[in-house]
């Protein structure tokens, strides 16, 4: 079956998921989107977990992070979208950034380790759909962040800014790039920036910007010294829950013209599996506690976790991975995951407050 697609994946998981979580009408938007991307692909559902929220975002993994000189061979699928794509400005400028980093020894392959495109799910959605997209930058240990900081940052700067300059079609406001400067000028040592997002589906003049190893009970200060000009007062209980629980709390705020009022803190675990890890129950205990997740989507949430065996989809797999498959022999096995990724608390000053868990789902490889 050479034409599998993500979307075989998807028919897969779906039995798995709760209407409670995806409803069908959204599953329905969400085929299409996977069926550009291949079997390769990963796929991530943005699920709200509040009562009367229903809203789903998708995001697919369109790169990984096994490089070697010949490139990253997912980008290159990007690159060489059908003519369709390449005729929508949006599309147009991802490939052109995707070919960007497809060039070796360029600033953007050396520090970009992996690209997802994030799908707003509509009602009524576009034919084709304009995605957000986020880039990873390589992560570091803390030692290097410690030992290098001063080189890192500058690196990390002019990665974020070739990238968006890219983009962007050199239309980056200064204002924003000066804001973007004093972020990462003020990351406390050991903190880093984990992505950068440019909201191209949401048409926000902004930039969304991940950062990772700021402690919680600092989150404050570094907010006040960037210039966000609010407080957390109202959610400080609950970011102390979460921290406790979680093995990383990661920041995420938007740099416009100013730093953006709201806010968003990700919580993750280091094994992502909620069958195996009791630490995603209390992360949900927590969030049903202040209210923030409903008991239907408490139980669909702990349920998703698994794995899906290619001898019980065998119309479904990729005849590639099959193949991989009987090379390997008996001791392994083709399979189809399905992982709860995080949980993001988003908060804005004006009180509002929302939880939501993010569902991944994809093909790999497991030892018996």
């Amino acid at each position: 079956m050479s034409s599998c697609t993500l979307e075989n994946y998807l028919q897969v998981v779906y039995p798995h998921l709760s209407p409670e979580l995806v409803s069908p009408t959204a599953l329905a938007y969400i085929h299409p989107i996977a069926k550009i991307f291949p079997s390769s692909s990963e796929g991530l559902f943005e699920c709200r977990l509040g009562a009367n929220k229903s809203n789903v975002d998708f995001s697919v993994l369109a790169t990984n992070s096994e490089r070697n000189h010949h490139g990253l061979e997912k980008v290159n699928l990007l690159v060489n979208l059908p003519d369709k794509f390449s005729a929508n400005p949006i599309w147009k400028r991802i490939q052109n950034f995707c070919y960007a980093c497809d060039q070796p020894n360029s600033i953007l392959s050396r520090n970009i380790d992996n690209i997802w495109l994030e799908f707003d799910i509509e009602e009524h959605p576009q034919l084709l759909p304009t995605p957000s997209l986020f880039l990873g930058l390589k992560e570091l240990d803390s030692e290097q962040c410690s030992n290098q900081i001063s080189s890192i940052s500058t690196e990390q700067l002019q990665t974020v800014k070739t990238a968006l300059y890219i983009l962007f079609n050199d239309d980056v406001l200064p204002v924003i790039e000066n804001n973007l400067g004093i972020c990462v000028n003020y990351l406390p040592q050991d903190s880093q920036i984990l992505y950068v997002g440019a909201m191209f589906s949401r048409q926000l003049e902004a930039v969304r910007v991940n950062i990772s190893g700021i402690p919680a009970e600092s989150f404050e200060d570094y907010l006040s010294q960037i210039g966000w000009r609010y407080s957390i007062k109202p959610i400080q209980q609950i970011i102390r829950s979460l921290a406790k629980i979680a093995d990383a709390v990661i920041l995420n705020i938007d740099i416009g013209t100013s730093i953006f009022p709201k806010i968003g803190l990700e919580c993750l675990l280091n094994n992502k599996s909620t069958r195996c890890e009791p630490k995603w129950q209390l992360l949900l205990d927590c969030l049903v506690e202040h209210k923030l997740c409903t008991p239907e989507k408490y139980d669909a949430v702990l349920n998703w976790s698994g794995y899906s065996h290619e001898k019980d989809y065998p119309n479904l797999w990729s005849d590639t991975f099959s193949n991989v498959s009987r090379l390997l022999g008996d001791k392994w096995h083709s399979i189809c995951f399905r992982n709860l990724n995080h949980i993001k608390i988003n908060y804005h000053p004006d009180g509002d407050l929302e939880a939501k868990g993010y569902l991944a789902f994809g093909h790999t490889f497991v030892c018996k």
